[in-house]
């Protein structure tokens, strides 16, 4: 009797196969560099009144009164901004812009590369 051959596809266990996480601070940095990110609380707020925003990206510490502003913009716009709320720190925040300072808000204009507009479908 004749032996079937196995091909190699059929011998990997795909069970097992390791699930690739979102990692954001690896998209934070590919945004800043191939798309238009803004970040800083007063140039936030300027942008946010012409409605250029995909998304904002809120630090986890950052301040309740900026945080019920920019509810308050989003309402008046129609809700159409998409908050995601950052699970670190305003300074944790700062380093995945690679920048030195603390940073509370981030806007997203233009994402480039990355694939931080995906957050939208992962929390909903």
């Amino acid at each position: 009797m004749a032996r079937k051959k196995q091909s190699i596809a059929d011998s990997i266990d795909l069970t097992r196969k390791k699930q690739k996480e979102f990692d954001i601070n690896t998209n934070i940095k590919v945004a800043y560099k191939t798309g238009k990110i803004v970040y800083g609380k007063n140039t936030v707020l300027k942008e946010i009144r012409k409605d250029a925003f995909k998304m904002l990206i809120l630090a986890n510490n950052c301040p309740k009164e900026l945080e019920s502003q920019l509810n308050y913009y989003n309402e008046v716009m129609g809700n159409k901004l998409f908050f995601h709320k950052y699970k670190g720190s305003s300074h944790e925040l700062g380093l995945a812009c690679a920048k030195p300072y603390w940073i509370s808000v981030i806007g997203v204009i233009d994402p480039g590369d990355s694939d931080l507009l995906s957050l939208k479908t992962k929390q909903n």
